[in-house]
């Protein structure tokens, strides 16, 4: 066997990577001892964890540390990603607007949209942009509740549900004294 210098090298770490390759029936040949050894030293401090990082995968090879990503924290989206949900978002809202004009012609048909967006809304809680959509439909709702015949929502479970998501216990005493 070969022995090696290289500067740098964690000599632990890479007796490690020479004995689990011996292991696996898969020596390192003296030709390709140097170059492994140069490979592993580059990656600095990390070089301990490169190696047990490859072992526990039970690859032959060594290659770039894997990121590993906090579960407790969101993902992080691409700028391209985040410009994507913009647009999105835009043509939802262009979209709504549009049905709102044309399609739903009284305050109580535009609370039910109102209800129907606030559902998706809720299915999407990694969205960075949700406290801006739900304050927005917040007021929107809030607008018609006062344009709306107040019995006829108050006899619509649906926008009851909506109503105390957004208000609270005190717009369901309202609903009800109102009914």
């Amino acid at each position: 066997m070969t022995e090696v210098n290289v500067e740098g090298l964690d000599v632990e770490a890479w007796n490690r990577w020479v004995a689990y390759r011996k292991a696996i029936k898969k020596p390192l040949k003296d030709v390709s001892m140097q170059a492994a050894a140069m490979k592993l030293a580059r990656y600095g401090k990390d070089q301990s964890e490169v190696v047990d990082q490859s072992i526990s995968q039970q690859w032959q090879g060594l290659f770039d540390l894997k990121k590993k990503r906090d579960p407790s924290e969101p993902p992080q989206k691409t700028d391209k990603q985040k410009q994507a949900d913009d647009a999105r978002f835009s043509y939802q809202l262009d979209s709504n607007e549009k049905m709102w004009r044309e399609t739903l012609q009284t305050p109580l048909g535009k609370l039910r949209l109102c209800d129907a967006l606030l559902a998706r809304y809720l299915m999407t809680p990694d969205d960075p942009q949700l406290s801006e959509k739900l304050e927005w439909l917040k007021q929107v709702a809030a607008d018609l509740m006062h344009e709306a015949n107040i019995k006829d929502v108050a006899h619509d479970a649906h926008l009851i549900g909506m109503a105390s998501y957004f208000w609270g216990g005190k717009a369901i005493d309202k609903l009800r004294k109102a009914a």
